[in-house]
């Protein structure tokens, strides 16, 4: 304790802080609050949080049972290239993103692009416009929106881009796809993959494995299989005891739903990602063939 702060208990039998005016301050327990709820707001605006698109649980979830995991994985690789300023428009390099752009972004080639982009479009995920004669795409803001207000009411999760572009290049169109139908299965707080996501009660959680995430997709086990190896090798998700279960959880650097990303729980959910991170790299992280599942 500083030299000039004396204490002693006063006539009730209360300790009291006797300080000296000049040179301190004293600050209510509301203040103190208020100012670390600040500094968590100047922590989040700093890092990368305003750089995210907003993802619509219910549109979304209306999307995996139409589209195929290829244009689903499509879709999960162009959503980071929504440019803030232009609603939603593809931008590649400062250049609006024809099909020759988004077959670069997916890793197809032109053909192939040009059969995705045709059914994105027929679904209404994409929406086409005029560059001069080249034709250019958008995200439809039924599904994704960057940089709008929030639809009210409807349940959300964000992407942020800059994790989910520096690192989605490295996935497959199929695992793309498998990280795209998570979205709506995103809880709020643990980032578990769970039927139930905006559940407050732990205990409720309807915890989403391996084995069920296979029979909601309607994709076989070892599609679902693969695409989990690759999501972790690429730290999109870990799996994990929990619960009494395996459960999913998701890279909170890749999705998030709160308002604030640097609570207690994240931080340390963001230190199981980078330890899950270091054993990958050395060889020692879980196999798929080690897991009851």
């Amino acid at each position: 304790m500083h030299p000039e702060i004396r204490t002693h208990k006063n006539a009730e039998g209360h300790w009291v802080h006797e300080v000296p005016v000049d040179g301190f301050r004293i600050e209510s327990e509301e203040d103190i609050a208020r100012k670390r709820e600040y500094a968590q707001r100047e922590d989040a605006r700093k890092r990368n949080t305003k750089y995210y698109v907003t993802s619509y649980h219910e549109p979304v979830r209306g999307l995996t049972t139409m589209l195929s995991l290829n244009e689903l994985g499509a879709v999960m690789k162009l959503i980071p290239y929504m440019h803030m300023d232009n609603a939603g428009d593809l931008y590649l390099n400062g250049k609006r993103m024809g099909s020759a752009e988004i077959s670069k972004v997916i890793g197809k080639a032109a053909r192939m692009t040009a059969t995705i982009v045709n059914s994105l479009v027929k679904y209404g995920i994409l929406t086409e416009d005029k560059d001069g004669r080249r034709k250019v795409y958008a995200i439809h803001p039924e599904y994704h929106t960057i940089g709008r207000a929030l639809k009210q009411g409807e349940s959300f999760t964000k992407i942020y881009q800059m994790k989910t572009r520096s690192d989605v290049k490295n996935l497959s169109i199929q695992a793309a796809g498998l990280l795209y139908c998570m979205i709506p299965f995103f809880h709020y707080r643990l980032c578990y993959l769970c039927t139930n996501p905006d559940e407050r009660r732990a205990d409720r959680l309807d915890v989403i494995t391996q084995a069920s995430l296979a029979r909601f997709l309607g994709v076989d086990d070892q599609t679902v299989r693969r695409g989990l190896r690759e999501l972790s090798k690429n730290g999109f998700i870990m799996r994990s005891e929990s619960l009494g279960v395996t459960v999913i959880k998701v890279n909170p650097d890749v999705m998030y739903r709160q308002k604030f990303d640097n609570d207690e729980y994240t931080q340390a959910l963001r230190y199981d990602f980078e330890q899950h991170r270091k054993a990958s790299e050395s060889g020692h992280g879980l196999d798929d063939a080690d897991l009851p599942f």
